[in-house]
């Protein structure tokens, strides 16, 4: 793993973290908190893989920064946005995970080129783990709302249908309709092309911010197992992806505009019951009873002699 700096987020590792923290909706921030710190935790004893313990630390510095105190915290390379307020549940949680990666930080700090340097490191970490102890003081933090970003999926339904609001669009058909099967699909959609281009947003900007320090001749962030060994990589990939996804959100929207301007909106009624329509009970009274077949006599049973 490459590492740059002593701070929290001065490696490979922790530069994911943030673009996580920039990538997420508020509202998904502190149930993915909880799920990172409570598997730290609950790992089994011994030291944590070092990547985990880099994203673990990178987290508690943002949990921390947000604690009395806080302000002091290193942040440098971390989330480009602000993050929204965290709940103060995550707080002891934060604690019992940098637990786990202080408990085995010697070995840590052997790794280091310059031990001096890894000691500072630890130092920062044990701050962060002095900030969480502190109590916390006024009241929870409201939980944030989730609030709808302007990204590619919604900006197509805009433009084609107008709309603001794709989680509302089966709600103008009928169920079991052409169109609401379709506005559900649309839907569904939707929400995958704004995750792809929420995070090739994000990817592209940290891209971004690091050529820039380039250009500022500042190379540090440009060795062989810095954070651009794999940056371009993966903006390819999610550039493909995110155009398969537009180019599938477009076509469904074709079909959903051709399924109003067609009228296909009423309700489908199951192929039993369309079946059933076909021969009612009063249809079937009046019909003629059909033909009796003979019974075969005892001579049909014979083979005819030649």
């Amino acid at each position: 793993m490459g590492s740059w700096d002593t701070g929290p987020f001065h490696n490979d590792a922790a530069v994911g973290t943030a673009e996580r923290f920039d990538s997420l909706f508020p509202a998904e921030l502190p149930p993915w908190l909880h799920r990172l710190f409570d598997v730290a935790v609950a790992m089994p004893e011994g030291p944590l893989d070092t990547d985990m313990a880099q994203e673990v630390v990178a987290a508690a510095a943002v949990t921390a920064s947000q604690c009395p105190g806080g302000g002091d915290v290193d942040l440098s390379s971390g989330p480009r946005d602000p993050v929204p307020p965290l709940p103060t549940g995550l707080r002891p949680k934060a604690a019992a995970a940098l637990d786990r990666v202080l408990a085995h930080a010697d070995a840590e700090v052997d790794r280091w080129y310059d031990r001096a340097r890894g000691e500072q490191w630890l130092g920062n970490v044990q701050q962060i783990r002095l900030i969480l102890a502190a109590p916390a003081s006024g009241p929870e933090p409201a939980p944030p709302r989730r609030q709808r970003e302007v990204f590619a999926g919604l900006l197509l339904l805009r433009d084609r249908f107008g709309i603001e609001d794709p989680w509302d669009l089966p709600e103008r058909h009928p169920k079991g309709s052409t169109a609401h099967a379709l506005a559900e699909q649309l839907e569904l959609r939707t929400a995958e092309l704004d995750s792809l281009d929420r995070e090739l947003r994000a990817k592209a900007a940290r891209a971004g911010e690091t050529l820039a320090q380039v250009a500022e001749g500042n190379h540090a962030d440009v060795q062989a197992s810095g954070v651009l060994r794999f940056t371009g990589v993966e903006l390819e990939s999610l550039g493909a992806r995110f155009v398969l996804a537009d180019r599938y959100l477009r076509d469904l929207a074709d079909r959903y505009a051709h399924a109003i301007a067609n009228g296909t909106d009423q309700a489908v009624a199951p192929r039993s019951a369309a079946a059933r329509a076909r021969t009612t009970p009063s249809a079937a009274a009046g019909a003629e009873p059909p033909p009796a077949i003979a019974a075969p006599t005892a001579s049909s049973h014979r083979t005819p002699r030649p």
